[in-house]
């Protein structure tokens, strides 16, 4: 039955639902109203939506919540819910009820953060159709009536009728939309029902819970911060309702995870939608967020979200206790956040109470002996612990992750060919399932647009990304970690170790020699540059190891330490070490105070290289002598490959620097 709206045309109001109405308030200030209904298995599925089935849009901006909500992972649906379970005749068939959030709609069809209160529809009448005597009751003198932009909500006591306009509300699920999704697959594919349920299958009723975010159904909310807009809800709902619902995935959670001092601090890195440019974050358009991998060495990736969550926790090194009871770890896990985030060598506070006192008062009895398991940092000391990730880490670790040659390269490239607020980034930002609506929607208009638009800077930017250390994980954990010596455990302030832009002078320039290429050479070497380090020796191919990152980051020690040093006698009159010498300087534990850790940097490489497979064929017929001659040689020339200064001495400086040597 169509009704006739006063300024807006026709009208499609949906038959009307029956159930009960209660209020969440449960917070001062708050009311949430729901609606709980049985609703005929058919009509869940005609009428009821997923995130996915909003329409797509390039015009519309995800927030990195809202990119996660959307997406519905189809072999799980197909596999494990329609496959392993409504189809298996032994199974007890039941599902919990879904929640859905009635969201408005614009003429357009995108969703709207509020309902439209300028928007005049006319109510549709009580009863819904004559012919139905039984919905005559809800046209009672005691009934509280609410119509307001496309949804009527009738309450009577405890028992409740909806009905909304399907042309101007969308009831979207925010809980158990893979249920629902797996409810149409199982009625729709063809490889299952194909179309039309079964007989006794139609008899099935779904518990379906509508949330109701409008003040004539009750909603009240006196917070005044955060997105309160109907979307910003039905975000955070999703977010409450499904993070414990089951095992999620290390992307998901991070996404997910208020609680978590590593995801709130990733939080901080990165835009806060997609399609929005930033000079001080991470675009999130160029952040490979949709997967749990760390790899952003292909594609058009600046970088990986799981890895971005890596870096982070190596970076704070903190020490969550194994046993929440024991007062030994505990006092270690609180010691590690004071001293990662900790502002001024601060503890972490909360209205003026130190962590460390939180702990032994609330968490200890009279004799300061744990009563109550302490596992994670208390929520309400993370706006403080962020706060110092802020002060600590941020302005460095963004630096680094963004004005690095390569990685500033790549900004360029995206900012001149508008990829971040652009079509690129938008058609990025889509499910899988909206890219291939938008690409059918966009060819029919021009045949050429996805190559021109999505492959072709697609292709450009694993192009600049080939045979590059820099996009390597491994590599950008390694230049993190001296990064943070000399930022965070130096404070920039070391004369020799100078700060950030000093780290990052060097780390162009090695970029720029060419010697953060993974197939650099060593010339009058026969094995590439990056061999016994991080390449395998017969093969060429990248290990990833612990053992390996230490020996990447160890040669990135020497080779900056090398530049300062270099830099430093230069400018005092000092005559510049030959290589030879530079790195029997290097090895000395005697330097490693004013060069931290160089002799073990010296160490940890020489292992590399102290292998059989780099002696070859006949090293059980080598000296020991003839062993470290040849590491040096190999060594010293790996230390100048890095440091122009030295590969421009002359052939007899280093004959006299040998000569020296075995003196």
């Amino acid at each position: 039955m169509l009704i006739i709206s006063k300024n807006e045309g026709k009208a499609r109001f949906n038959k009307p639902l029956y159930g009960m109405t209660g209020t969440y308030t449960l917070s001062e200030g708050i009311a949430l109203p729901y609606f709980l209904s049985l609703v005929d298995i058919n009509r869940a599925i005609d009428e009821l939506k997923i995130a996915e089935q909003i329409p797509a849009s390039l015009d519309t901006q995800w927030s990195l919540k809202e990119l996660f909500q959307r997406e519905i992972d189809d072999k799980r649906v197909e596999d494990d819910i329609v496959k392993g379970y409504l189809l298996d005749p032994k199974k007890l068939k039941f599902f919990n009820a879904i929640t859905i959030v009635l969201m408005p709609k614009g003429a357009d069809g995108k969703i709207q953060d509020t309902f439209d209160s300028s928007i005049t529809i006319e109510p549709p009448p009580i009863p819904w159709d004559g012919t139905d005597p039984d919905d005559t009751q809800w046209n009672h003198p005691e009934a509280n009536v609410a119509n307001f932009s496309g949804v009527q909500f009738i309450s009577i006591g405890l028992s409740a009728r909806l009905r909304w306009d399907e042309d101007r509300v969308l009831a979207v699920a925010v809980d158990g939309q893979h249920r629902l999704w797996a409810l149409r697959t199982f009625r729709e594919d063809q490889n299952f029902r194909g179309g039309t349920l079964r007989t006794v299958e139609q008899q099935t009723k779904i518990p379906v819970l509508f949330v109701l975010l409008h003040p004539s159904a009750g909603f009240q909310n006196a917070l005044g911060e955060g997105d309160y807009s109907i979307r910003g809800i039905s975000r955070e709902l999703f977010t409450d309702l499904n993070k414990n619902a089951k095992t999620v995935d290390k992307a998901r959670e991070l996404i997910l995870d208020d609680k978590s001092i590593n995801a709130q601090c990733v939080r901080t890195l990165l835009t806060e939608s997609t399609s929005e440019d930033s000079e001080d974050r991470i675009p999130l358009s160029l952040v490979r967020w949709q997967d749990d991998s760390n790899r952003f060495d292909s594609s058009y990736y600046l970088n990986s979200l799981v890895h971005l969550d890596l870096l982070v926790s190596a970076t704070l090194d903190l020490k969550p206790p194994r046993d929440p009871m024991d007062k030994r770890q505990v006092e270690e896990f609180i010691k590690s956040i004071n001293s990662a985030l900790g502002i001024d060598e601060q503890e972490v506070q909360y209205e003026g109470r130190f962590l460390s006192k939180y702990y032994y008062e609330d968490y200890c009895d009279e004799d300061v002996e744990p009563n109550t398991p302490f596992a994670r940092l208390p929520e309400h000391y993370l706006d403080s612990a962020i706060q110092g990730f802020k002060v600590n880490f941020r302005p460095w670790l963004l630096k680094l992750l963004l004005e690095f040659k390569p990685y500033s390269n790549l900004l360029v490239y995206a900012r001149e060919h508008n990829l971040i607020e652009g079509a690129f980034g938008k058609f990025q930002a889509q499910t899988s399932k909206h890219k291939g609506i938008i690409k059918e929607q966009e060819l029919a208009k021009d045949s050429d647009w996805h190559n021109r638009e999505i492959l072709a800077p697609q292709t450009a930017i694993a192009t600049m990304k080939d045979n590059q250390w820099a996009f390597k994980a491994i590599f950008q954990k390694a230049i993190v970690r001296l990064s943070k010596v000399v930022e965070f455990e130096y404070k920039g302030k070391d004369k020799n170790l100078g700060n950030i832009d000093n780290v990052l002078s060097s780390l162009d320039r090695l970029y720029d020699q060419g010697v953060l290429r993974v197939d650099a050479i060593l010339h009058n070497h026969p094995y590439r540059l990056w061999t016994f380090i991080a390449l395998n020796q017969g093969n060429d191919k990248i290990k990833v190891a612990k053992a390996v990152e230490d020996r990447i980051f160890s040669l990135l020690c020497l080779w900056y330490f090398g530049s300062r040093k270099i830099d430093i006698d230069t400018a005092n009159g000092e005559p510049i070490l030959s290589k030879r010498k530079l790195l029997k300087f290097f090895s000395a534990d005697t330097n490693k105070a004013q060069w931290p850790n160089c002799s073990d940097a010296y160490q940890t490489l020489y292992r590399g290289f102290n292998t059989n497979g780099f002696y070859g064929k006949e090293h059980d017929q080598m000296s020991d002598e003839r062993k470290k001659d040849m590491v040096r040689e190999r060594f010293s020339a790996v230390l100048a490959a890095g440091l122009p200064q030295l590969e421009s001495q002359s052939s007899v400086e280093q004959l006299s620097d040998e000569e020296d040597e075995h003196s």
